[in-house]
């Protein structure tokens, strides 16, 4: 339990219920209701008469003499004027960023940082040369490099959930040339033209839904997500590639682990069936074999977690003694009040994440029969596969945690390309040979043929 105490309405919950606190509790909802309403208002007012509400878009910065007003920043200004200057040559987003990351343009963010502006976001940057092109995207859309203010484009639904939401643009209030504009009207709205024209293509299926592997893909090296494209020629051609490659995304993945999605189906669908034929061969050796994979590994994360759970009942004890000291030591004159609320604060925070703790370890500890339930859910869902014609995705998130897809190797009659498919509950599972195991090969490129592994390396 929590310990509440109010100091200056002497209200301690370990003295037993207050009757007045319930009332307390509604009046000060009210008045944070109605602060919550003067502050809104004032923020209507003040929108409504053209004073910018939010920070300064990159490329822009509050002036020295009037904070309520924006001035260029030259530093930034230029890189805004070589995007929207790319994007009328023809260059797409990802080409715009692709040359900014070439040419070390630190991305807004770790500029702002850099100049010591506080922004919210990511306080810390992997790579603060690697622009993004959702960035590029963002800054070609802001009409206010064209010297106008728009307010109101987001709002909150409540005082109590801080969450911004789009506001419908019929509700923005936009005010023109209100401060110097670092894009030409005529150019910005050149550059809307062509985005609109820009046709985006959709990796869908013919029947407009995703790929039923969407999300389930990872890179065996990066352990990144992969993925889904289709070819822009044939369009019954879809793929996957590491989204954290160096080719298409610029990031460290040396590899593209270029996979076809039909290659992946013919895998998935073989060990599926090996696993089916495996189970009405003999349903007490995979039993058996499931349970030996999940006890093993659940008694390692037992142990973890039952240490994890020890340490956070101490710590939770001491932080408990340690409030009580502080709160005695107030009350004697030896703590100021200041020194009292900071205090109490900071352990006030630890103890809820004790608490969160806690409940969150002995909820999986007390899990630990679920086990058993878990390999009947995947013993069920293999045996409705064997009772289907084909795969679906509801099936493959029920039977598959995640498949992880290598590099190819080799060349010619000697490429391959391992792909290991990790199951809910029990992850790798070794299939004894049933009946005889077919090479998976396909052709991946034309003329390209593609033998595929689905064993983990070895060490």
């Amino acid at each position: 339990d929590i310990r509440f105490i109010a100091v200056n309405d002497g209200i301690d919950s370990e003295e037993g219920e207050s009757e007045i606190a319930p009332f307390k509790n509604i009046l000060n909802e009210m008045y944070a209701r109605d602060i919550s309403k003067k502050i809104r208002s004032s923020h209507r007012l003040r929108g409504s008469m053209g004073e910018p509400l939010s920070q300064p878009p990159y490329g822009y910065m509050k002036s020295a003499e009037n904070k309520k007003k924006w001035v260029i920043d030259p530093e930034a200004a230029e890189v805004v004027k070589s995007i929207f200057k790319m994007c009328l040559e023809g260059k797409g987003n990802e080409t715009i960023a692709r040359i900014l990351q070439e040419k070390q343009v630190l991305v807004p963010m770790a500029y702002w940082q850099s100049k010591g502006l506080p922004r919210g976001g990511k306080k810390t940057q992997p790579n603060p040369y690697k622009w993004c092109k959702t960035t590029i995207q963002k800054i070609l859309f802001q009409q206010e490099y064209c010297g106008d203010v728009i307010n109101f484009k987001t709002c909150s639904k409540s005082f109590k959930n801080k969450t911004r939401l789009p506001n419908d643009p019929e509700n923005w209030a936009i005010f023109k040339d209100v401060h110097e504009p670092i894009i030409a009207r005529g150019d910005f709205e050149k550059v809307q033209t062509l985005i609109a024209k820009t046709k985006r293509r959709a990796p869908k299926a013919k029947n407009g839904e995703k790929s039923i592997f969407c999300d389930l893909l990872f890179c065996g090296d990066c352990h990144g997500k992969l993925r889904h494209h289709t070819n822009t020629i044939n369009k019954d051609i879809h793929y996957f590639v590491c989204a954290n490659n160096k080719v298409d995304y610029r990031g460290d993945c040396p590899g593209r682990h270029y996979v076809r999605a039909d290659a992946i189906e013919q895998v998935v669908m073989l060990e599926l069936r090996r696993m089916a034929e495996f189970l009405a061969a003999d349903e007490e050796a995979i039993a058996e074999l499931l349970a030996q994979k999940t006890d093993k590994e659940l008694l390692k994360e037992k142990r973890h977690d039952e240490e994890e759970l020890q340490k956070a009942i101490m710590r939770n004890d001491t932080v408990a003694q340690l409030y009580e000291k502080l709160y005695e030591d107030n009350a004697t004159g030896k703590v100021s009040d200041e020194w009292f609320m900071q205090l109490s604060h900071k352990y006030e925070v630890e103890r809820l994440e004790l608490k969160a703790k806690i409940k969150t370890l002995r909820q999986k500890l007390s899990e630990c029969g679920q086990c058993e339930r878990d390999r009947e859910t995947f013993t069920s869902a293999i045996r409705r596969f064997m009772r289907m014609d084909g795969l679906t995705a509801p099936l493959l998130r029920e039977l598959i945690d995640h498949i992880d897809v290598f590099e190819t190797e080799g060349k010619g009659k000697n490429r391959t390309q391992r792909i290991v498919i990790y199951y809910r509950f029990v992850g790798y599972v070794e299939i004894p040979e049933v009946s005889h195991r077919p090479n998976i090969v396909a052709d991946t490129r034309k003329g390209v043929a593609t033998k595929y592994l689905t064993e983990p390396k070895t060490a």
